[in-house]
């Protein structure tokens, strides 16, 4: 029996690998580039204003950091709610679909927080304790969900402690692990996604789009918005991680 798991594991890396080298189809493709692309845009938006923040701290400019602070909590909900969207729509899909993608627990040593770290850990002994393969993917679907999420809403908690003045160096560090983290969902959601899409059949990718629709939240003001100044025009030049 540990030699059968030790081999699904082998071959599930090897599925995953291969699968990002594979290309997709040209409409699979389109849709794949416009979601990872928002996605992108959503994170470099967020990155920059938090390293801009970063180096104003350095500076000893601490007001403007904490307008960059803010600026960064008002974009981080346009990247994690649509990564929380598309792992509720592959969810829907994938309770029915035919092919299930080779997929591989988190890595709890991908992460630097201690609540994600935990999060990874569980997925990591759930996918050795589910033996389906619908199991697994669903259940790192959601841990991936419920993740993004709750680093996104402490994010803008510290940034309200920021500006409190609650406890500023636990703060920053904090910021700088949550932004670490959150790259690492990104990134994790993007491999899912492409295995994802080349065991969805051509004729489900209708199906598909309108999930992603259905499964969005329902627009919300951010009073954030209102108070935060413009980003100012820049070069996106060195994020605080790769």
């Amino acid at each position: 029996m540990f030699w059968e798991k030790s081999r699904d594991s082998a071959s599930a890396r090897a599925s995953v690998k291969e699968d990002w080298h594979t290309p997709l189809p040209p409409e699979k493709r389109s849709l794949f580039d416009k979601i990872v692309r928002e996605w992108e845009d959503a994170y470099a938006i967020f990155s920059v204003a938090l390293d801009d923040a970063f180096s104003l701290r350095s500076e000893g400019k601490l007001i403007r950091a904490r307008q960059c602070t803010d600026i960064a909590a008002c974009s981080i909900p346009r990247l994690a709610e649509p990564i929380e969207t598309c792992c509720r729509a592959m969810g829907r899909i994938g309770r029915h679909a035919a092919m299930i993608p080779a997929v591989l627990s988190l890595n709890p040593t991908f992460f630097r927080g201690e609540s994600a770290r935990q999060s990874a850990y569980w997925n990591q002994l759930m996918h050795h304790v589910l033996f389906s393969g619908r199991s697994r993917l669903l259940h790192k679907l959601r841990v991936l969900e419920i993740m993004i999420a709750d680093l996104s809403a402490e994010f803008c908690r510290i940034c309200d402690d920021l500006s409190a003045g609650s406890k500023p160096s636990d703060s920053w560090l904090r910021l700088d692990e949550i932004h670490y983290d959150v790259n690492t969902c990104l990134r994790e959601t993007v491999v899912l996604l492409k295995s994802f899409l080349l065991t969805l059949p051509t004729s489900a990718l209708a199906a598909f789009q309108s999930e992603l629709i259905a499964c969005a939240p329902a627009p919300r003001e951010n009073p954030r918005l209102s108070a935060a100044p413009a980003i100012p025009a820049r070069r996106a030049g060195h994020f605080r991680r790769e």
